[in-house]
């Protein structure tokens, strides 16, 4: 598992140490380029206080007991004949050019200075390890205060780090101690700018859980409340079915379980088709839906229905009209409209299913010419197991609730309007472009 701790350590850890050896290459080029100028000034000051020495005799030669790192010194004359040699063991090819120059010799690199001087021409020769020692031990002096500050270093990084983790440690203990039902917001006072995103985008989250808790155990109360009602009828009608004298009551009787339990049976399914259209995880599972030809399906499964209400069910429907969504739950929208539409017209009367384009738009329209709902209840009507008083017809409260919460998982718009050419309601869904 990674950890943001170990991460930042280890990489600001690293950085210094790169930086150090970084500036350590840095110094010793630096102590390099002093040093080359330093023993350059030098071995040229060795060559032109030669020039006095006029008495040196034609050939010296010295002991052979010569540390590696010493000068060469030699002398030659005008014939070029050697006049004097430093260390004869280590003489170096006459090298004819005057002034400075980089030479190999014996697998040993040597910095030259050459200079004629009146009849004679002087030679110094260096090694350059000398120079690349100095450099070296310049570099590594000027090195060892970073080197005795990096345990503190290290020591004030990891203090550093972990001061700035605090506050997330913080927020995930205030977290921890919390009972599965606290939704209360998390303190966001006093926070770093990079952490308060975080802890507002969990207060936003908790103020979301809260909220679906909050309308989940108002739909449990709701549903509870209205199973009670069915389920009490549905025994009380048992109870008198069994105290029946007659087979004519009997029969009355069983004719009326049978209506209860279907009231039931379709109440229970309603509730199940509420809650699933109440998930946000709907529009994840999104495709092109052939609406037109899903509206002539839904039409054409109440036939049946709307001759036994005998009411007109009429289509405008333009064909080939696709929109972004679930193709059930559009059933579900469009089987729901229809069936309230067709259930709140009174008989010889008219229903129609409009699919349309209009401005970009696909228009699903469902128009009675019912009773209609007033303006000031249609708000309420879209609302869980409401019903209007005075209706006679039996019913869950749930469609348009459903309806609605189709509509807003496929980012449509619903409304309710009046029907302007007779009475009645118009129930008009307008899907995204």
């Amino acid at each position: 598992m990674k950890s943001i701790r170990q991460s930042l350590l280890f990489w600001l850890i690293s950085g210094m140490l790169t930086a150090i050896c970084i500036a350590g290459i840095i110094a010793y080029w630096l102590a390099q380029d002093e040093a080359n100028e330093l023993f350059d000034y030098q071995i040229k000051q060795v060559a032109l206080s030669l020039h006095e020495q006029s008495h040196l005799s034609p050939v010296v030669v010295l002991a052979d007991e010569d540390p590696e790192e010493d000068n060469v010194i030699q002398i030659w004359n005008a014939k070029g004949m050697p006049l004097f040699t430093s260390y004869p063991s280590r003489a170096l090819p006459h090298y004819h050019s005057s002034g400075f120059q980089t030479v190999n010799f014996q697998q040993k690199t040597w910095r030259i200075y050459s200079a004629q001087l009146n009849s004679q021409f002087v030679q110094v020769a260096q090694p350059m390890i000398v120079r690349d020692e100095l450099a070296a031990n310049l570099a590594e002096r000027m090195l060892i205060p970073f080197f005795i500050l990096i345990p503190l270093f290290a020591v004030l990084i990891w203090w550093v780090v972990s001061r700035s983790l605090s506050p997330l440690e913080t927020v995930t203990k205030a977290i921890a101690a919390r009972h599965e039902d606290a939704m209360q917001a998390l303190d966001e006072s006093d926070l770093p700018q990079e952490v308060r995103p975080i802890v507002v985008a969990l207060n936003q989250l908790l103020t979301r859980l809260n909220q679906a808790m909050l309308a989940q155990q108002a739909f449990i109360a709701d549903a509870a409340h209205e199973l009670r009602t069915p389920l009490t009828a549905l025994k009380l009608q048992l109870q008198l079915t069994e105290r029946s004298t007659t087979d004519l009551m009997r029969e009355v009787g069983f004719v009326k379980l049978n209506e209860r339990l279907d009231r039931s049976i379709h109440l229970v399914k309603q509730l199940l088709t509420l809650a699933r259209s109440e998930s946000k995880t709907q529009s994840q599972y999104f495709e092109p839906v052939d609406l037109s030809f899903l509206a002539k399906e839904v039409a054409h499964d109440f036939i049946p229905l709307s001759k036994a209400c005998q009411t007109e069910l009429q289509l405008e429907i333009e064909p080939n009209l696709l929109v972004s969504g679930q193709q059930e739950n559009l059933r579900i929208l469009i089987n729901n409209l229809v069936n309230n539409a067709i259930c709140y017209t009174p008989n010889f009367g008219q229903v129609c299913i409009s699919v349309k384009c209009e401005a970009g738009h696909v228009i699903l329209r469902v128009i009675d010419n019912g009773s209609g709902i007033p303006e000031q209840e249609r708000e309420r009507v879209l609302g869980r197991f409401y019903r209007r008083e005075g209706t006679e017809v039996t019913g869950s409260g749930l469609g348009l609730a459903i309806v609605r919460n189709i509509a807003e998982a496929h980012h449509a718009t619903l409304t309710l309007s009046d029907n302007l050419t007779t009475t009645g309601l118009v129930v008009t869904i307008k899907f995204p472009v």
